[in-house]
């Protein structure tokens, strides 16, 4: 019974800053190679600059980047689209996920295509 207490204590701790969720998700929908989705509906390319757009689209390129047009709770929130359930942070999301991820959250999506 002692393996649930020391799991649950993996859990504990500051919340990431707004950036650093920012940062993750544009991470997840530039993931190479990106998606024929996430290319042409953020009009963004496989050529290693995908990432440095959409963080200067958003402004989360700014290490004091907050969220205000969004909440926090909304991305995290469509961030789950690319998660799912997976326990690795590192996972790539499938296309399929990022497609689901635009499809459900074009509030996100307009903001990394910079509207």
């Amino acid at each position: 019974m002692l393996v649930v207490p020391l799991l649950l204590a993996g859990c504990v701790g500051p919340p990431a800053p707004d950036v650093e969720i920012c940062r993750d998700v544009i991470a997840r929908v530039c993931a190479s190679p990106v998606c024929d989705t996430a290319a042409s509906t953020l009009g963004v390319s496989d050529d290693g600059t995908c990432e440095a757009t959409l963080r200067t689209r958003t402004g989360c390129s700014s290490d004091t980047f907050t969220f205000t047009r969004l909440s926090r709770n909304r991305w995290l929130e469509c961030r789950l689209s690319l998660v799912h359930d997976s326990t690795d942070v590192t996972s790539k999301p499938s296309c399929p996920e990022v497609t689901e991820f635009l499809s459900n959250c074009p509030d996100v999506g307009d903001l990394l295509k910079g509207l």
